[in-house]
């Protein structure tokens, strides 16, 4: 079967093939080269790959291992192996910089060098210690840290995944702890470790420009909203995940793109020669899921960028990119791979890719250059080639020669940007803080003056001699880039005296494209250089106001709740009034300090504005100015506020406020009595209030209790049903509650209601019970319950219109019967049933009855019905636990982006055998609680000390987090088997085609 899928694969990466202009071989693969979690490519050809067979999850010691490939005869295949580290946990990519790799192992980033010429690496120095997750951490070395790169700056970038750094500890002794994902920068020798971007979710790599411009292609959280986003990477930036993106997504850095399902994984900018019309400065990235090499055409759109997406090679498994200093591409496919080792399996490969045609780059030994020609390097149209040029000469030191040809070189005008972005950083490294005065000269050439301005503050380590004004002056520069770089300097600097001009100039930004940052970093600068009385000066201005209240309500301070408290309770401006009370609802809570142990987990709580609250000294007076505050602000903007404390996490229902609408009242309150009940039911069903607070209404009533508010909740569902005015999430509301597998438990309530109630009502009931007597994860004794009511032949219209809607077999007694009464509506309902259900048997053998092999065959070549296949998803279940659109409850795994994230063949096998595929974020999780009781699920939330975990039937739990003993994985599916064993290999197919349309479009 192996053999066979690999074919098939092999087949569908023909299809696509490469632009017009490049050839492609295979380079190096198993047994000699397998498991590639990442490669690193020397400017010679050499290829470094970071094997680990433990792929994602695995956890046991000795998998992993640096293998260096190298093609002897320059046949385009290398035919030499070395295990340069012969054993390495975790090996996930590095950067091989002069004799030196740099490698990112979580938990630890290390250089290794071979010494003595013999191929293997003798000499190691750590970097840092706690880096990320390895092994060690329950889950392995999966969101941890993952590739390293140094820029032409000479940082190490290090992209770092959600799991975060509890406590990373640097060579120089720099600690920096980081709960969440992001990039993280320190220089070659393990000092000075800093943020650099931050609150991504799991990057594998980043790519880096020949100006020092940032971007990585991050991972879909399984359906909670943040798909595979494609980030450009500025300091002081916060990306906003998981604490912002979903309520406060106009606070966080907005992605270039949002490409829907996917899994990102290496990313590369390519600056070499030789390589057709665009290609030779081009952005790549990777995509583990789908399965492509993309490139990205750019544009500059305002401070940042303006990207199209196109694919450049597809594989089955795409996992990174490199380039050497011959202009030759390599690309890592986990071809064969899954999350972990599999010992009957070949995986991997590593493949070359050659331009035609064109003049590609030569790569010079730069050890073997005189510094003369080290110099003439730095202008290489290599960005290899300018690399190590640059770190040849830092390790030559400093010389007259270096001193003045250098400078000469950043002031060429007659150069191109790559090369003179490279003698400015290249002459900042070997002088350091005495290159001060001679980048300011710089700045006064504008197509240079970003990178002066970057450059002399770029390390605060040498800040001294800086010259304030030039910053100053950059806010009010027409280039938004230059912009940026005066914002970030002036918060290296502490410039805190530059508060009120920061403010005054972010009043005239007329800020472009997709991805805005200045406004957003100005916010991060005055935050941090907390010049508390200038912003709530600037409060009072409306053009200032918002920077100024966003900063401010970062600044967990007395100051700025005096400050804020003082101004609302002043000022007569009304507005002013309510964005002030606003930024103070902020403030009620601070982040609680981590634990430095927990993860969130794959679905995190994204409420926000902070992961987990907690009160601090000046909540309680807080607290009261929100209080009073409602009563000072107009009528019609008291919905807003309670909108706004609500989304701050304020608990409205325990606040006095005078005056408050009952249902709104009612919508806070943790607990519903009967008054409420009907409150809340009434206003879900009123056409007149706004569709969102309609939906919150009717989301408010399981408060009462599932037994008490399920009546209600059909009430509500039937007026939608029949309102073409109804909310827009009805229809998928509807679908959760038939579906939802608490009805199974509701049998005879449910048929007294269908009894009893209208027809719309009615319909409803029925579509209910009639999934649960189909249903595969139903009880046998539901299932009989209502076999037992159908038996009855119901005489009910709402009965026959379910029977029509779902398009069920079956029924011909009960419709016969129907078609006999006396009754109009009863007899035009049962034609309905009959003629909606006519030739719907499918004829032909079961999955059950066929060999796996055989259905994956017949299945990856054929095509069904995708109309059918939707149905199907509802009947066998499927809907149960796995939603299809993001408006819909998210009970496990989501699938509304399926087709776009997993292969037709994953598909196919994930039905047919759960526990083979089993898919990062769907493991099963395992609760003992420490009265020893075990609880067993997908965890579909987790918040406020309370985790949500449904069961195989799709059954909700909610365990208190503080009463678990023990929380651990397994690496079986919580899908069972069998589910499509039932089904014609023809009605299989129409559902794997549903699941195929799944698909999630660019944004």
């Amino acid at each position: 079967m192996t053999r066979r899928l690999f074919a098939t694969l092999s087949t569908v990466s023909a299809a696509f093939a490469l632009p017009e202009g490049f050839e492609i071989q295979e380079f190096a693969g198993p047994p000699n080269a397998d498991y590639p979690a990442a490669i690193t490519v020397a400017p010679n050809g050499d290829v470094y790959v970071s094997s680990d067979q433990n792929g994602s999850l695995g956890k046991k010691e000795g998998m992993g291992r640096i293998i260096r490939c190298r093609d002897t005869d320059g046949d385009g295949k290398a035919d030499d192996f070395i295990h340069f580290v012969p054993d390495v946990d975790s090996p996930r990519g590095g950067h091989l910089v002069g004799d030196t790799l740099f490698l990112i192992h979580p938990p630890y980033l290390s250089t290794f060098r071979d010494t003595d010429g013999d191929g293997v690496a003798d000499e190691k120095k750590q970097l840092v210690k706690g880096f990320g997750g390895g092994i060690e951490h329950p889950r392995g070395a999966d969101h941890t840290t993952n590739g390293v790169r140094m820029g032409i700056d000479g940082w190490l970038y290090v992209s770092v995944g959600d799991f975060g750094m509890a406590d990373a500890v640097a060579a120089d002794g720099t600690r920096y702890t980081l709960h969440g994902g992001g990039v993280v920068r320190l220089r070659p020798d393990g000092s000075e470790m800093e943020p650099y971007a931050l609150m991504t979710r799991n990057t594998c790599d980043t790519a880096i420009s020949p100006q020092l411009d940032l971007f990585s292609r991050d991972n879909t959280n399984d359906g909670k909203g943040w798909n595979t986003r494609f980030h450009h990477y500025t300091a002081l930036a916060d990306h906003g995940y998981p604490r912002l993106y979903k309520n406060f997504a106009d606070e966080a850095i907005a992605p270039l793109a949002d490409y829907g399902g996917g899994s990102g994984t290496g990313a590369l900018w390519l600056s070499e020669p030789g390589f057709p019309g665009e290609f030779g400065d081009m952005l790549f990235s990777c995509d583990w899921t789908t399965g492509n090499i993309y490139h990205h055409p750019f544009e500059r759109e305002g401070a940042s960028f303006k990207i199209k997406q196109e694919v450049f090679h597809k594989l089955p498994r795409a996992v990174d990119i490199d380039v050497d200093g011959f202009s030759r591409l390599y690309l890592a496919d986990w071809r064969n791979g899954r999350f972990n080792y599999n010992a009957k399996a070949e995986v991997g490969m590593i493949q070359i890719v050659t331009p035609k045609g064109g003049t590609p780059a030569k790569y010079e030994d730069v050890t073997k250059a005189s510094d003369e020609r080290l110099i003439e390097l730095l202008a290489s149209p290599s960005g290899v080639q300018r690399l190590e040029a640059q770190q040849e000469m830092l390790g030559r030191g400093q010389k007259p020669l270096f001193a003045e040809k250098v400078f000469e070189l950043a002031k060429d005008r007659s150069k191109d940007a790559a090369a003179r972005v490279c003698a400015i950083f290249t002459f900042k490294q070997l002088y350091g803080a005495d290159s001060t005065r001679y980048l300011a000269e710089l700045i006064e050439d504008e197509s240079v003056r970003e990178f002066a301005l970057r450059a002399m503050t770029d390390r605060r380590s040498q800040l001294d001699g800086v010259p304030l004004k030039p910053y100053v002056d950059a806010l009010t520069d027409k280039n938004p880039r230059v912009v940026i770089q005066g914002l970030i300097g002036l918060e290296k600097l502490g410039a805190k005296q530059a508060a009120p001009a920061i403010l005054a100039a972010s009043a005239d930004w007329q800020e472009k494209g997709v991805s805005p940052r200045l406004r957003h970093t100005a916010i991060a600068t005055l935050a941090s250089l907390q010049n508390i009385p200038a912003m709530l000066e600037a409060a009072t201005d409306t053009s200032q106001r918002l920077v100024a209240l966003r900063a401010l309500q970062r600044i967990h301070q007395p100051e700025a709740v005096n400050g804020l408290l003082e101004l609302a309770g002043s000022t007569t401006d009304l507005e002013l009034r309510f964005d002030t009370l606003i930024a103070l609802a902020r403030l009620h809570f601070e982040e609680k300090p981590w634990d430095l142990k927990s993860w969130w987990g794959t679905r995190p709580d994204d409420r926000g504005p902070y992961f987990e609250l907690v009160t601090w000294d000046s909540s309680e007076r807080i607290r009261a100015a929100l209080e009073k505050g409602f009563g000072m602000i107009p009528a019609e903007r008291q919905t807003g506020y309670l909108d706004a404390l609500a989304r701050n996490r304020i608990p409205v229902s325990e606040l006095k406020l005078a005056g408050l609408d009952p249902i709104l009242a009612a919508l806070g309150m943790s607990e519903l009595g009967k008054k409420e009940l009907q409150l809340l039911t009434e206003a879900a069903k009123d056409p007149k209030r706004k569709a969102e607070q309609r939906v919150a209404a009717y989301k408010a009533l399981n408060r009462a209790g599932e037994t008490e508010a399920m009546p209600s909740r059909l009430a509500v569902l039937a007026t939608w049903s029949e309102d073409d005015n109804a909310p827009g999430e009805a229809a998928e509301l509807i679908n959760d509650f038939i579906n939802e597998t608490q009805r199974g438990e509701e049998v005879n309530a449910l048929r007294k209601i269908a009894a009893k109630q209208n027809d719309a009502v009615s319909r409803i009931a029925w579509k209910a019970l009639l999934t649960v007597m189909n249903s595969p994860l139903a009880k046998d004794r539901w299932k009989e319950s209502v076999r037992k009511l159908v038996d009855e032949n119901p005489r009910e219209v709402g009965f026959f219109l379910a029977i029509a809607d779902l398009k069920l077999s079956g029924f011909e007694k009960q419709i016969e019967v129907g078609l006999g009464f006396d009754n109009d509506e009863l007899i035009a309902a049962a034609t309905a049933a009959r003629d909606a259900t006519t030739g719907g048997a499918k004829g032909g053998k079961k999955v059950a009855e066929l060999p796996a092999e055989e259905v994956l065959a017949t299945v990856m070549k054929t095509k069904g019905d995708v109309s059918e296949g939707e149905r199907l998803y509802t009947s066998q279940g499927c809907i149960a636990c796995h939603a299809v659109d993001l408006t819909a409850e998210q009970k496990g795994p989501y699938l509304g982006t399926a087709g776009s994230k997993f292969t037709r063949d994953y598909l196919i096998e994930s039905v047919l055998d759960p526990n083979k595929v089993v898919a990062q974020g769907f493991q099963t999780s395992v609760f003992t609680m420490k009265d020893d009781s075990v609880h067993m699920g997908f965890v579909t939330n987790e918040a406020d000390g309370k985790i949500e975990v449904r069961n195989i039937a799709g059954q909700a739990t909610t365990l208190n987090r503080a009463d678990v003993k023990k929380d651990e994985h397994l690496p079986q599916s919580m899908m069972p088997p069998g589910l499509a064993g039932t089904l014609t290999v023809e009605e299989f197919t129409s559902l794997i085609d549903y699941l195929g349309s799944l698909r999630t479009e660019e944004k």
